[in-house]
């Protein structure tokens, strides 16, 4: 998976889905592993899209996804798993995600909402392995950071079991 870790099976692995690019323009210079998507791009994989105005791929020697670089007015990206809490969806000017650390950093304007909860500020740092959420001055340097969560309904909370009388 490209933008967020999906739970994987323990049985066996499996295979990645594919990837689907649509732009304007395309440029790709393997010599460097850069592919660069400009205009009206959108980048889907399994449950995740993303929408920018420009996408940069940078690839290993062998020719697997290494780092993903997304920049708009804003650069938006959504995940659709099937289970709601695990839904998420982020937006800022930049958006990047590196493959090796599942790390993914949303800079400038940023937004990023998962299940019912909202974080919102100019530097958002994702751990998508770790469910580690980073914001604020220690990660920016600057600004604040805002946050929404949602309490758990009544419906959610798990009651104790009746005792048989």
């Amino acid at each position: 998976m490209v933008l967020t870790a999906l739970p994987l099976a323990a049985a066996e692995p499996t295979p990645e889905p594919p990837i689907y690019i649509e732009s304007d323009s395309l440029k790709i210079d393997d010599s460097k592993g850069i592919s660069i998507y400009q205009g009206n791009v959108i980048f889907r994989q399994g449950p995740d899209t993303l929408w920018a105005d420009k996408l940069v791929i940078h690839s290993t020697a062998r020719q697997e996804v290494d780092k993903i670089v997304a920049s708009g007015e804003p650069a938006r990206f959504d995940h659709d798993a099937e289970v709601e809490d695990e839904k998420s969806w982020g937006e800022a000017q930049t958006i990047e995600y590196h493959a090796g650390e599942s790390l993914l950093i949303l800079n400038g304007a940023a937004r990023f909402q998962q299940g019912d909860n909202l974080f919102s500020g100019n530097r958002i740092e994702y751990e998508a392995d770790k469910e580690l959420v980073r914001a604020g001055k220690a990660v920016a340097g600057e600004g604040r950071v805002q946050i929404v969560i949602q309490p758990r309904s009544k419906d959610t909370e798990q009651q104790p079991e009746a005792s048989p009388q």
